[in-house]
């Protein structure tokens, strides 16, 4: 068994921000997995959004248990999972910042791996491994994250391709996070916009092709799908919108992937509007047949 990486080798600081609301049972489980890494010289930054479940009376017992280890940043009022993100970035002092929701799981090892690999290459900005995707109530396996999009690139590329990085297998290089932090603009699903600012100030996005951590399924994922539009999806489109404004220089990475997030809303927002609108930012042979078929069909079929 491989033991503990000290603090006193010079290991760079790390902190783990961990962004929590109402996750009380699942946040024990998070927290003692970052516990049992065999990288001691962390710090655990903690931001609950006023939770009601007794989250903030658990995490000062754990901060007393662990004296100097915990950075806890408790809201008396419910402001959103954006800026009870921004809580937990401006917290951060270590080089390094290892993001977790409060119901992932590190695997062992993670920290360890992450920081000997961005330590090796200087240029590496953002690091991030695949994840095992399981259902909260079994344990099962649904699937990994990145069974098939496992991309090695630039700021473009994470334009281009979308989240292809699962939120809790990130490590970012702190000093080239956004000044201004995650953009308060974007209420919910604002960690793309987030990665992009991050790549912008320079550097690569590396993947390390193991499952190093754990994203649990349950009811209450913001990801999860539905038949209407939701904040998630909205908030992908205002961040394109807000990409084109702000860095005109990666207009043709932003409209493709635009043009895919307008397609598949296709069945959510009008049909025919979102498949003409897609086809106009970026003609795709999908899309054009989906508008022939809907045309020659009177709009009886849609793909």
């Amino acid at each position: 068994m491989e033991s503990k990486v000290k603090k006193d080798e010079k290991m760079p600081l790390v902190s783990v921000a961990i962004i929590t609301y109402n996750q009380k049972n699942y946040l024990k489980e998070c927290i003692e997995s970052v516990l049992a890494q065999d990288y001691e010289n962390i710090e655990i930054v903690v931001a609950d959004d006023c939770s009601t479940d007794g989250t903030q009376e658990m995490l000062k017992e754990y901060a007393k248990k662990y004296p100097n280890k915990f950075v806890l940043k408790l809201s008396n009022k419910n402001q959103g999972i954006t800026k009870n993100s921004n809580l937990a970035h401006f917290a951060c002092s270590g080089q390094y910042i290892a993001w977790m929701g409060g119901d992932d799981l590190m695997l062992p090892g993670k920290i360890r791996k992450q920081v000997e690999y961005m330590e090796k290459n200087p240029e590496c900005t953002i690091c991030y491994h695949n994840l095992d995707v399981f259902q909260s109530e079994t344990n099962e396996t649904l699937y990994y994250f990145n069974e098939n999009n496992k991309y090695n690139g630039d700021v473009k590329t994470v334009i281009k391709y979308g989240t292809f990085n699962g939120a809790c297998s990130n490590m970012i290089r702190a000093s080239k996070a956004p000044k201004s932090g995650f953009n308060e603009t974007v209420p919910v699903a604002s960690d793309w916009l987030y990665w992009v600012e991050t790549l912008h100030n320079g550097g690569t996005i590396d993947y390390i092709d193991e499952v190093l951590g754990k994203y649990r399924r349950h009811a209450n994922n913001v990801t999860k799908q539905e038949k209407f539009i939701t904040q998630n999806e909205l908030d992908h489109l205002t961040s394109c919108q807000i990409i084109m404004a702000k860095f005109p220089q990666y207009f043709p990475d932003v409209m493709f992937i635009y043009s895919k997030r307008l397609f598949s809303l296709r069945h959510k927002m009008n049909y025919l509007s979102c498949l003409w609108k897609s086809i106009c930012l970026r003609p795709t042979i999908k899309a054009i047949i989906a508008l022939i078929i809907y045309l020659i069909t009177f709009g009886k079929v849609k793909l």
